[in-house]
């Protein structure tokens, strides 16, 4: 993941001792060729871009995240936020599964991050998915970057993956299976499935998109 601070020199610095306080963990210094701090599972680079992994421990990304802003550090906001993960791992299957994992789905997660086309830019070593709003909040940022890796670790695990995306009429429900399929269970994901599922209709606990009606027996 990304977040371009866009911080240089003494203030570059400034942010990687903030980073170091908040995190505990001492920065290193890489120097040439790419002039980057490394804290812990943090990185800064030489134009004060902030990058880390999905797998770095969600509170103390959003703890952190929050810290920054309160200290004045303001991201880019003409940018999309990108979430950016190692392409170690991936065999062209697994990559053509993930496509076809976003196309099957691409309406509801338009609709649930709020992002207007789903592109993924691959590099040489990395695929960035620069879907997601710069001024969402350590929170948001977490459940964003959760969402993106299980989405990765699906592709690469399952066998075959259906493209073709089928029309929903209760968009909760539909899209909470499908995060339960990519592993958000349990009360460590709830926080994660709330924000995911804030902006789509209907209701996620009942298909049809309201409890059904109970039954009348004959003692009542």
């Amino acid at each position: 993941m990304e977040i371009r601070f866009n911080v240089t020199g003494t203030r570059r610095k400034e942010l990687v001792n903030a980073i170091t306080e908040v995190t505990d963990t001492p920065a290193n210094y890489k120097g040439a060729p790419t002039f980057a701090y490394e804290i812990g599972d943090f990185t800064v680079n030489k134009e004060g871009t902030l990058s880390f992994d999905s797998m770095t421990d969600s509170d103390l990304v959003e703890r952190l995240l929050n810290e920054l802003a309160e200290r004045g550090f303001e991201c880019e906001t003409d940018d999309l936020l990108t979430i950016e993960m190692p392409l170690e791992g991936f065999t062209e299957a697994a990559l053509e599964n993930l496509d076809r994992l976003i196309a099957s789905k691409a309406e509801l997660i338009k609709k649930a991050i709020g992002a207007d086309a789903l592109p993924v830019e691959r590099t040489e070593t990395t695929l960035k998915f620069p879907w997601f709003r710069f001024d969402a909040d350590g929170e948001t940022v977490t459940a964003y970057s959760r969402f993106i890796g299980a989405l990765c670790a699906a592709a690469k695990e399952q066998k075959r993956v259906t493209a073709k995306e089928k029309p929903v009429e209760n968009e909760k429900f539909a899209f909470r299976v499908f995060l339960i399929r990519l592993g958000f269970v349990g009360d460590e994901y709830k926080a994660a499935r709330r924000i995911l599922l804030k902006n789509l209709s209907g209701n996620s606990a009942f298909k049809s998109g309201k409890p059904p009606k109970a039954e009348v027996t004959a003692d009542e």
